[in-house]
């Protein structure tokens, strides 16, 4: 098919339902079972650090939405990452949109080099495994893989073990108005030490907390045998994903446990507590993500509890600073 030139134009609010409809497409041609709705996308991107009107561009061809690029920066311990994601509808590919997008995702990322506040700055995106014109397309920029993590499924009939807490340790449900701070501070330290981990702002957090997603009730904190919070295990349910599944599915979104508590079985009962509130809200499959090298040995974890491997997602990376 003959190559062409669309039209970047800048993303406003009122551009998200176009945006969703052409990530449902796209998603869906490619078979990785994620999509989106109106109130997911606004969810994220209001959490996400930058201003979607300032980050986000869609690529027009007679004034139809063909495509969209977004290029957020993250900090890091020791470098800063620019983050680039984006997609073209099914019918528009292998005509040079894609690249015209990934191509004015590095423009901008390079063009604010100064923001970032490591000497080391990344560019990276990602792809699922099965995607291999995405990952053909990255390389052709410079882009290599250097991670991958693992999509993982737990649909066993029957209810998860009921949580053995060491000695000492309990857990609660999050309580609004007094622990968003705390499980914030948690979550980030849990994984600092996890590979390229990029801090939250609280502001972020705070803007997740106050969606329509975030459910109390399907939230743990531990706490040692002081009453401290040590560890935390959110769950949440995304209705509209759900429909678009056509199963009930509940999402482990973080499991994380301060490292000087670790390798006590804290985590293990803070994940199966949050298993069996999901399996409580009828959820019938359990979803979450991991880095295949994670270093605390949580995928052995979640393999251990009856999670198996789904979908595997790729990072590319490249330096645009050392």
């Amino acid at each position: 098919m003959p190559r062409l030139s669309a039209t970047l134009h800048p993303f406003t609010w009122y551009d998200l339902a176009a945006v969703v409809e052409l990530m449902n497409r796209s998603e869906a041609a490619d078979r990785v079972e994620r999509g989106t709705s109106v109130g997911e996308l606004r969810a994220w991107w209001v959490s996400d650090p930058g201003d979607p009107e300032q980050d986000v561009f869609l690529a027009l061809v007679d004034g139809e939405v063909v495509g969209f690029g977004r290029v957020i920066l993250r900090e890091g311990e020791g470098f800063s990452q620019f983050q680039a994601r984006g997609t073209v509808a099914p019918e528009w590919r292998r005509r040079g949109v894609g690249t015209q997008i990934l191509a004015e995702c590095e423009r901008r990322a390079k063009a604010r080099l100064d923001e970032a506040s490591s000497a080391t700055v990344e560019f990276q995106a990602l792809a699922d495994k099965t995607q291999l014109d995405v990952a053909a397309l990255f390389k052709s920029f410079g882009l290599s893989p250097v991670r991958y993590y693992f999509q993982m499924i737990y649909d066993a009939p029957e209810m998860p073990a009921r949580p053995d807490y060491p000695t000492g340790y309990t857990a609660r449900n999050f309580r609004r108005n007094q622990d968003e701070e705390t499980i914030w501070r948690v979550t980030n330290t849990s994984f600092r030490d996890h590979w390229r981990h990029t801090e939250n702002l609280l502001e972020e957090w705070l803007a997740w907390y106050g969606s329509d997603y975030f459910d109390p009730k399907l939230s743990y904190l531990g706490l040692d045998p002081q009453g401290l919070p040590v560890g935390v295990c959110m769950g949440v349910i995304y209705p509209e994903r759900n429909a678009r599944l056509g199963r009930e599915q509940g999402v482990v979104e973080d499991l994380g446990v301060l490292p000087e508590h670790r390798h006590k079985g804290l985590g293990r009962a803070l994940l199966l507590e949050g298993m069996r509130a999901l399996r409580r809200r009828g959820c019938t499959h359990l979803a979450l993500s991991v880095d295949s090298e994670n270093p605390t040995g949580a995928l052995r974890l979640y393999e251990s509890v009856g999670f198996r491997e789904w979908r595997t997602v790729v990072a590319f990376r490249k330096l645009l600073r050392e």
